[in-house]
This record gives C-alpha cells, sequence and structure tokens, in this order.
C-alpha cells in the first residue's frame, strides 16, 4: 500500500498466493497482538483478508482499508457485508476521514514498509486511535536482509526496532509498549534468499517455501523467539498506544 505513484507494485502483486493459507504463521502473529485488542478495528491494507476472519470474533466494528481499487473491489464481492474503503494512511485528510468510526485498534501489519511517507503514515494511524487504543505494527527487519523478494513485493524499506521508535518520538500521542524482533528463524530463510534469483514472487519456488515454512519452520521459529527477540528476527513487532 504506498502513499502516492513512486511505488507502483500494490495489491495482490505484492504476495504470493500462498500467503491466504499460512494460518499458523497468522495465528502466531495474531496470539501476540490479542491481549491489546479492543473491539473498534481499522485494518490498513486489506490483502486476502486473512486478518479480519481472525480478529472478527472481536470486533463491535471493522474497517478494512487499501489504496488498492481492486483489492477493495474483491473484498466488497467476498464480503458483501464487511466495511471496505479506498485510503491512503498518508493522506494529510486520513484521521479526518476515519475518526467518525471511533477506531481502538489499528492493525497494519506488512504494510508500512510498502509506503515513501511512512512516518505521516504512522502517526495518521495513531491520531485515528481512540484514547487508550493501540496500533498493531508488524514489518520486515533489517535492511541487510533485503533480497530480490522484497524488490517485487514493493518494500521500500526494512526496519530496525529504533528506526520505529524514531518515526513516532515527536507524537506526543504516542506510547510504546512493545518493540521486539519477530521469527529468527525465518530470518534466516529470508537471508538465504538473497542468494537466489527470483523473477516473480508469486512463483511456484516462492509459494513452496511459503507453505514449507508455515508447516515446519514456524513451530521451531517460535521455540527460539523469546532469545533472540531484541537481536534479531525476519519482522518487528510493535504496540503503541495512544496516550
Amino acid at each position: 500500500m504506498a502513499s502516492t505513484k513512486e511505488i507502483e507494485i500494490t495489491g495482490f502483486e505484492t504476495m504470493a498466493s500462498a500467503m491466504e493459507f499460512v494460518d499458523n504463521y497468522n495465528n502466531w502473529i495474531i496470539g501476540k497482538f490479542e491481549p491489546y485488542c479492543g473491539n473498534r478495528f481499522l485494518e490498513i491494507g486489506t490483502g486476502q483478508g486473512n486478518f479480519k476472519k481472525m480478529f472478527l470474533r472481536k470486533a463491535e466494528k471493522y474497517v478494512s482499508i487499501d489504496i488498492d481499487e481492486d483489492v477493495i473491489k474483491r473484498a466488497s464481492e467476498r464480503d458483501t457485508k464487511g466495511v471496505y474503503e479506498v485510503a491512503d494512511a498518508a493522506a494529510p485528510n486520513f484521521v479526518e476521514k476515519l475518526s467518525h468510526h471511533k477506531i481502538n485498534t489499528v492493525i497494519c501489519v506488512n504494510v508500512l514498509e510498502h509506503i515513501p511517507d511512512h512516518e505521516k503514515a504512522l502517526n495518521n494511524m495513531i491520531n485515528v486511535l481512540q484514547p487508550g487504543g493501540h496500533l498493531l505494527l508488524f514489518s520486515p527487519a533489517f535492511m541487510h536482509l533485503y533480497n530480490d523478494l522484497d524488490k517485487l513485493a514493493g518494500h521500500v524499506r526494512r526496519y530496525k526496532r529504533h528506526q520505529i521508535k524514531n518515526l513516532i518520538k515527536n507524537n506526543s500521542n504516542a506510547e510504546l509498549v512493545v518493540n521486539e524482533y519477530f521469527n529468527p528463524v525465518g530470518a534466516l530463510g529470508w537471508w538465504i534468499n538473497k542468494f537466489k534469483t527470483h523473477k516473480n514472487i508469486n512463483s511456484e519456488n516462492v509459494n513452496k517455501q511459503v507453505l514449507f515454512f508455515d508447516k515446519y519452520v514456524v513451530p521451531v521459529s517460535k521455540f527460539f523467539n523469546p532469545l533472540m527477540k531484541y537481536i534479531w528476527g525476519q519482522s518487528v513487532y510493535v504496540v503503541i498506544r495512544k496516550k
């Protein structure tokens, strides 16, 4: 989900189709975020709809936005009772446009890295929250892991923990609750992919990797994660509270 024409790769072009079926991985992420969930959700980046399915049982309201019109169209057709909007997280009118939903939980999973003006987008996500609400943020970690798959997915960057902290340092509404690395074994696999040439993120090879990771690697990575959460991982896992 990008905020300008600088990034042309959006929507379904940014993901392997197998990501729709990585339940072990998604449940791991959800489990980390669940203690901070409210009941009125705003999802940044509609994608395949996986997170809505998992959070919906907690939701009094669930709004999902994406900058890609095709993504919103498909989501609306598949879920006719859902609330879907085309919106740009970095837009000046973002808070004004969405504040009437009275959101107390913003979910932003693997989206911030696509947005050129990520500082504006991140602070918009915090500011749209009701006081005491939480932003649940999840993004790729460490630029030294950047490879063809990042480029094909439209990633502008990957993050270190201190970079997330710096993005919100001028926002007086923001309180950093959790800021950790996530999935250390997955990071090793992503690093190995630096030495391979990938021309299509939705190739058979990539999708096989995704499914193998979900079935066999996730349990191992979960075991090592507590030991590595301040050192290394494939992603950063962040919770920010609005004061």
